[in-house]
């Protein structure tokens, strides 16, 4: 049951409240006419004026029945608890799925990582992680010699593994497989 089917029902149950409670304040003023029309006057001993005895009663009745009419107005058109409740969950459900795409990735890049050499691997997870990386750069990243990274860097890309486009007077290296 949602919000507004709760709110509906108390808004109903407010309105039948005060059915009631003016239902019994008509009889109650209807008796209390009863008596005065038979006695001259609604003064009981030691109970008062039949009217202001039912008045109290009446205004709890009636204050009772706005609070519960007003709960429900406000749970019909003003709480937007549900609605909050399912955009949360919604993203958590988003941040969820992502981790685990992440994480698939992560173990899809780990697994095709394992058929190469050590080097190779330092040099495919640093430009794993800055895909576009030059060349100038990665030397450093991996702490190679440029002679050995250009060796490894053409032999990765004659097995189409990485591509290498020219940047001014360096390369830019990207994987030729995207993970």
């Amino acid at each position: 049951m949602n919000q507004k089917q709760i709110g509906t029902i108390v808004l109903i149950l407010g309105i039948i409240l005060s059915g009631f409670v003016f239902y019994f304040k008509t009889q109650a003023d209807f008796a209390a006419d009863i008596v005065l029309d038979e006695t001259g006057s609604c003064i009981v001993p030691g109970k008062g004026c039949l009217h202001a005895l039912y008045n109290n009663l009446f205004l709890v009745g009636i204050v009772i029945a706005v609070l519960i009419f007003s709960l429900g107005f406000y749970l019909i058109f003003f709480d937007k608890t549900q609605e909050k409740l399912a955009q949360q969950q919604k993203d958590v459900s988003k941040a969820l799925e992502e981790a685990k795409k992440q994480d698939r990735i992560k173990d899809e890049f780990s697994a095709y990582l394992a058929g190469f050499s050590l080097d190779e691997q330092k040099i495919l997870k640093a430009v794993h992680s800055q895909d576009g990386i030059k060349q100038s750069t990665l030397k450093f990243r991996v702490d190679m010699s440029k002679t050995a990274l250009s060796l490894i860097l053409k032999s990765l890309a004659e097995r189409n593994i990485v591509k290498r486009k020219r940047s001014g007077k360096t390369n830019q290296v990207f994987l030729a497989k995207k993970f």
